[in-house]
């Protein structure tokens, strides 16, 4: 079964990072030289300290330059965004989805192993790579997934994907299928093009009593 990519595969290992002390003319200087909307605050060591972007460098400058006209102009430590965002470089790329929708973000530092910033990644990147069509989604989690991987009859459930999203139907009757619910989740959304997996299953008559207090052994049912 095709695994999902990690970060490092998609991300671009040469960022624009700014400094907590740069002043906002300088930090907007570098995004404007690089064309990119915001960049990553990186201290001495390389650690990323917080986030900047456009929108947080103008209204400080606007600031500035309004009715605080008499006020040096602030560092980048005073509008950056803090604590960051960030994904590991040896992260898949579903947890750099995850959390660029969780946080509502579109751009997340990438930490390689000392922690130090190893790259950026963007919603643009990430697209690129999840622009699969749902159909192939759908084939892959119900041939490779089900029938090669779990030796599960794929009929058994109704399988729709819908924007990277799969959904799994259906009722499950054989109690040796209880078990690997969760595994069969976890191999689904790692699949290519998953976003997010729901599941919808119900537990049929014979399958339920795996799930009940049964008596113990010598013992009559009360």
């Amino acid at each position: 079964m095709k695994r999902t990519r990690q970060v490092r595969a998609v991300m671009t290992a040469d960022v624009a990072a700014v400094e907590p002390g740069m002043r906002l003319e300088a930090a907007v200087a570098v995004l404007e030289r690089r064309g990119v909307g915001g960049a990553p605050v990186a201290g001495e060591d390389g650690r990323v300290l917080g986030f900047v972007t456009r929108g947080d460098l103008s209204r400080r400058q606007s600031r500035c330059f309004g009715r605080l006209v008499r006020r040096k102009p602030g560092a980048v430590a005073e509008v950056m965004s803090t604590p960051p965002v960030t994904v590991r470089a040896d992260d898949d790329v579903v947890c750099a989805v995850r959390r660029m929708n969780a946080s509502r973000v579109h751009r997340l530092p990438v930490l390689g192993g000392d922690r130090a910033l190893a790259g950026i990644v963007t919603r643009g990147d990430l697209g690129r790579l999840f622009l699969r069509p749902d159909d192939e989604i759908r084939d892959e989690v119900r041939d490779e997934v089900l029938d090669r991987e779990l030796c599960l009859d794929p009929a058994s459930l109704d399988i729709a994907v819908r924007d990277g999203v799969v959904s799994l139907t259906g009722t499950v009757e054989r109690r040796s299928v209880v078990p690997v619910i969760p595994v069969m989740l976890a191999l689904v959304g790692r699949v290519d093009g998953v976003v997010a997996v729901k599941e919808h299953l119900r537990v049929g008559v014979d399958a339920r009593i795996v799930l009940s207090d049964e008596p113990a052994a010598g013992r009559a049912p009360g």
